[in-house]
This record gives structure tokens, sequence and C-alpha cells, in this order.
């Protein structure tokens, strides 16, 4: 299914409280990880960037507070993106970003537009995989990055630390908050595993390289529950 049938919904009923929710259901990590993605980012000045799949807006304004650099913070569920209009609306100087609602399956985009591409949390939520990551990389510059950060499995003695996690505390924990966290708290665990069992890291990279990032690589966060992925399009 596309992303507008999977994320409109589920995100369109916990914009609200998403970022303290992110926060408090990732024991204070999910800050982290962001500054962990945007630490790999290198711009010439002045950089065009698109933070895809952007939500509240929570990585596109990390990046355009770098100087020089503007940025499109897209996203395909309304909700969010109003969240992230507030966000700017209380910042006394919000930086250089441009709100646009669309999919990551068919952006409205020339080619090559971008220095930077960045995406958090999308590829779960489409249904050709490959498509989008080739829809994502047609918008990047040659020489230019692309960049991601999503959910992980851990491996070895913490995976049933893990498992508890997604099966226990973010059920009873996303209940606590609010019936659309109820919603996204019970879906979120078969969402990553479901991922995963289909498109292993190693199977991934393999991806971003046939798409033209020959030096990708990945790091894992947090006990392997959060990963993120870089690299540079082919000039």
């Amino acid at each position: 299914m596309p992303t507008k049938d999977i994320a409109r919904p589920l995100f369109s009923g916990v914009a609200s409280s998403y970022e303290l929710a992110s926060q408090l259901l990732s024991y204070g990590q999910y800050r982290r990880w962001h500054g962990s993605l945007v630490e790999k980012l290198v711009l010439p000045e002045p950089a065009l960037v698109l933070d895809m799949a952007t939500g509240t807006g929570a990585v596109a304004f990390r990046v355009a507070r770098r100087p020089q650099v503007r940025v499109i913070a897209a996203d395909v569920t309304r909700a969010m993106l109003l969240q992230a209009q507030a966000r700017a609306a209380r910042d006394g100087r919000p930086p250089p970003i441009d709100l646009i609602e669309c999919t990551a399956e068919a952006m409205p985009f020339p080619d090559a537009a971008f220095d930077a591409v960045i995406f958090t949390y999308l590829l779960r939520y489409v249904s050709d995989v490959p498509a989008t990551l080739r829809e994502l990389t047609r918008v990047v510059r040659p020489g230019g990055m692309l960049l991601s950060q999503d959910f992980a499995m851990p491996r070895g003695v913490f995976y049933p630390l893990w498992r508890l996690h997604t099966d226990l505390v973010l059920r009873l924990g996303g209940a606590l908050i609010s019936p659309g966290w109820r919603r996204a708290g019970a879906f979120l665990g078969g969402s990553i595993r479901d991922f995963y069992q289909r498109w292993p890291e190693e199977r991934i990279l393999d991806l971003w390289r046939e798409c033209g990032f020959p030096d990708v690589r990945a790091k894992r966060l947090s006990l392997g529950g959060a990963i993120i992925m870089w690299g540079t399009r082919d000039s």
C-alpha cells in the first residue's frame, strides 16, 4: 500500500503529541538519533536539501539552521505538516523551510534538484521499496548525498529486550497517551519485524548501491534499535 493509505491515517491521529511521545517512548533517544543522522550530512554552500517524510519537521529544522541552507520539508500527512508549521511560528527567527504535501513515490521535483535528500521512517510505509528509493535518488544531484534513519531490530542478547519494548512497552505506553498512540504502539513492532524480514540490512544496502550510492554506510544506534544510512551519489 502507498504511504498515503498507511501513514496518513496512522500519523494524523498522533501529530499533536508526536514530539513528546516519541521522546518518551524512545527513552530519550529520539532527538539523539536525529543528531547522529545530521552529523553525517556534508553540504556545499549554498545548498538545497529535501527532507522527505519530514513529520513535524524536527530534522528539517536542524538542517535549515546551517549557513546558506534552504530546506524543502515534504510529507504525505497534512496534520504533521501543520505541526511543522506551528513549530516555525513559535521560532522567533524561523529557518528557511518550505512545507509541501506529497508522497515519496511520486515527488513533484525535477531531476537532480537537491544537494541532499534525507528521509526518516519512510520505507516501511511504501508498497514498492526499490521504486521509492529510485524516486528519491532521481532528485539527488550527482555528487549529492542521500541519508536515512529508521528503527531497526537489535541482534543477539538485546533482541529479547527489544521484543519486550515493542510488544509490551509501546502498546501500554501508547495506550496511556491517547487512542491514536494506542494504535501506533500496537502497529510499530510488527511493522518493523515484517520490514526487516523482507528487507534485511544488507539487502537494503545493496539496493542503495544499485541506485548509485557505492559508498553507502550504515551505523546502528541505541543497542541496535535504530539505524542510520548515508551515501554519495555517483558523479
